[in-house]
Formats: structure tokens, sequence, C-alpha cells
């Protein structure tokens, strides 16, 4: 098998789901923001008496400002496919919820919280005024649309916003605002506990910057340093005796030592982990430099790949097809056989530029990107473009929300799949035995 033999489904796949995402938006476009709220097997509108959190009177802070990041991503590869209506069309989409969100913005002291109403009224209690991720995840979006648009205040504004986040992650002050819709999934702040997920995110963000602003060395430091942060304290090599060689664990005290739940489990969330390895690569795919950059480069190219096998092996279910939610270090086993769509995709990405980065392990890394893609593929992918969010440990679609009730805008699919693309020179035709 070639993983050549993916370019078209997945290319397919793209144009679907964002025409999806447009037509929902033309057919309400009053609203001015990407609405994504339908059922994915179905392909239905919610019911009108679904749960208030799936209606339209909730507008999330996460989903438009992936939203943005994924509109801007798509225009972006649209220009360069040469699709000249479906990027004018994407452009229309993003104008306007650009638009809404900053006067959604404006109307919020400059920040965007957790879900909004229409009018712009928090639905839930802000319980920090520290960075949050509806911080970040609009940050990046608003950069990144700001940047396709060309429009240097909006670019200063999330720089500000930006740099915001990344002092407080730096200082491990920052707090989480996630509210939680899956009792499997707890999310909430606990103090004391750190997880690796602000800099894991961050990374795409430092990524972005660092590709618009090359001149500015900053971008990519504090990549290099966030980097080397989750490698020293959340990867075991050899420093927490209890656990296997290179296994990741997601959260860690305040003495960096792992995160020990009530029940005496030490969690890892292989899709979180493996996300974290295609993040990285986005921004060790710009540190070119191999004096500037000798040594985390090394410190990478020892680590990745066996990182990128252990966490893949761990964390894959052949049988049903998907990768658990967590699982527990301490008595290797499933805790949350939940399989989510976007950890697939993730990996997909995460193996492309493994690939790319380090071609002599490609025998090892190109079969699981290879069955990750086919996974997401044959048993998350609908008709419409859109993966079903959830499948249990039977391979059913379960009815557990991962994140946020609305579907992906793009986000973690499309923008993942888009960078498998781009990579294709250094995978496509490579054979998978």
């Amino acid at each position: 098998m070639s993983l050549s033999n993916f370019q078209h489904p997945v290319h397919r796949l793209i144009c679907e789901s964002i025409d999806c995402i447009c037509s929902r938006f033309e057919r309400n476009a009053e609203r001015g923001v990407i609405d994504t709220k339908f059922d994915i097997v179905s392909g239905e509108d919610f019911p009108s008496d679904a749960p208030a959190f799936r209606g339209k009177d909730f507008i999330y802070g996460w989903i438009q400002g992936r939203g943005l990041e994924s509109l801007a991503g798509h225009a972006r590869y649209f220009s360069e496919t040469g699709d000249l209506f479906r990027k004018s069309r994407v452009e229309h989409v993003l104008r306007a919820v650009l638009s809404t969100m900053e006067k959604l913005r404006a109307r919020n002291n400059g920040r965007i919280g957790f879900a909004l109403s229409p009018e712009g009224k928090p639905l839930f209690k802000r319980t920090s005024d520290r960075a949050n991720f509806s911080d970040l995840f609009y940050a990046k979006g608003l950069f990144a649309a700001a940047c396709y648009e060309k429009n240097s205040s909006l670019e200063a504004e999330a720089e500000r916003m930006f740099r915001f986040v990344l002092e407080d992650i730096d200082r491990e002050q920052f707090h989480t605002d996630q509210h939680g819709f899956d009792p499997k999934n707890p999310v909430a702040f606990v103090p004391g506990k750190r997880t690796q997920g602000p800099r894991m995110i961050a990374l795409s963000g430092l990524a972005l910057f660092a590709e618009e602003r090359p001149e500015q060395p900053f971008w990519l430091d504090r990549a290099e340093a966030f980097i080397d942060f989750i490698l020293t304290f959340h990867v075991n090599q050899g420093q927490f005796k209890n656990l296997q060689p290179l296994d990741f664990v997601e959260a860690v005290d305040s003495a960096h030592r792992p995160w020990v739940e009530k029940d005496g489990a030490v969690l890892c969330d292989p899709g979180h982990a493996l996300e974290f390895i295609g993040l990285a690569g986005k921004c060790l795919l710009q540190m070119r430099d191999p004096v500037r950059f000798k040594m985390i480069s090394a410190r990478c190219e020892a680590l990745l790949p066996d990182l990128f096998c252990h966490l893949f092996d761990l964390g894959f279910q052949p049988g049903p097809g998907g990768i658990v939610k967590s699982y527990d270090l301490i008595r290797r086993r499933n805790v949350n056989s939940d399989m989510p769509w976007w950890s697939l995709p993730e990996t997909v990405r995460a193996g492309a530029q493994l690939c790319a980065l380090y071609p002599k392990e490609s025998g090892r890394t190109v079969p699981r990107t290879a069955a990750a893609l086919e996974t997401f593929l044959s048993c998350y992918l609908r008709k419409n473009g859109f993966a079903c969010q959830t499948r249990d440990a039977s391979g059913r679609v379960a009815e557990a929300i991962p994140a946020v009730p609305d579907a992906d805008p793009g986000y973690h699919t499309n923008l993942s799949l888009i960078d498998f693309l781009r990579i294709h020179p250094h995978i496509f035709g490579r054979t998978v035995q």
C-alpha cells in the first residue's frame, strides 16, 4: 500500500467538509458565526428540544477561534491548489466571522469566553483572570485571519493576546476554562495539576508566528523552550521509576512528578501526546539553523520517532479502530476506552512530519501513519466530509462529546490533513508492507 493512495480521498474530504461549513454559514449569514451544530451521522440539525448547550444561542469561543484559523488555512490551501471558487467562498465566511467575533470580543473587555450568547453575554462564569484555552485558540485564529487579510492592526492585537497567553503558560499561571460535557473525561481546573496541553497547543501558534515573522527569533526560541520542557518533564527517560521508558505523562504536579489520580492512576492521553509530536514537528521543520537549534534538533531526532511508535502502539486499537482517550501507565490498561476522531488526523500529521524530518525512520513511522489514516477514512468519515466525534470500545458511534458539542470546524481534521498533503514529496510513493 502506498500513502499516495490516500491523496485524493483526503483532498475530497477537505473540500466536502468546508463546502458544508460554508453552506451552513450562508443559510444563516446574518448570525455571522460558524455553525456546526448538527448530528454528523445523520447530517440533520440538532432537534429543537435538544439541550440548550447544543443550540444556536451557545457560541463557543473554541469553535470560532479554531474556525478562524481553519478558514484562513483553507483559503491558503485552495489558493495553492488553484481552486479559486472555494477560495473566494471561504474568504467571504472568514471576513464575516472575523467581524462578528471582534464585535463580541469588544463587548467582553478584549477577550472571548468559553461560550457566549449571540449578544456577547458570557454563558459560563469566568473563574480566573489568567490566560485560558479560549484566549489561546482565539489568539491563534485571530492572527491567522489577520495575516490572511493583511490587517496589521488585528495582527498586533493577536500578538498582544498571544504573548499574554505565553507569559502565563511560562509562569505556570494558565487556568483552563474548559467545561466538561462527558463525565468520563474530567476537564475542570485542579489546583497544582499541570497538563502539557497549554504548551502543546501554543506550539501551533508559535509555528504560525514564526512562519509569518521569520526575522523575529522569539517565536522559535519559545517553541524550543516549550518542546524541551515537555520532553523533560512529561516523557519518561528514566526519571519516573514506576513507569516504562518513553511513557508520556499528561499531567504533573508542581514538583514535576507524575500527577496521581485518586485511584492511584497516572494517566496518558495518547492522542494529546501524538498531537504534541505533530505540533512540535511544525516548529522543527522551521528550525533550519544547525548551530542555533543544534541541541533541540539532536534531542528530538533521538526521541521523537521512538516516542511516536510507543504512543501509537499504546493507544491504537486495531480491532475497533481508533486511539483511546486515556490509559493508566501504572496498571497498563485503558481507563477511558472511548476513541475520539481528532487523534487520528493529528497522528497522521505527526507521522508525516516525522517522515520529512527523519526519513531513515520511515520504515517504522509510515506503517503507523497509514494505519491511522486508513482507520479514519474507513471508520469515522461520513458522506458530508465530517468524522463522527467518538466511537466506543466496540467500534460503535458513541454519544460522548470530546470537548465541545459543535462539530469540528475543519481544525483538527482538515488542518492536520492539509499539512499531510503539503509534505507529500517526502512520503507519497513510500510503500507500506
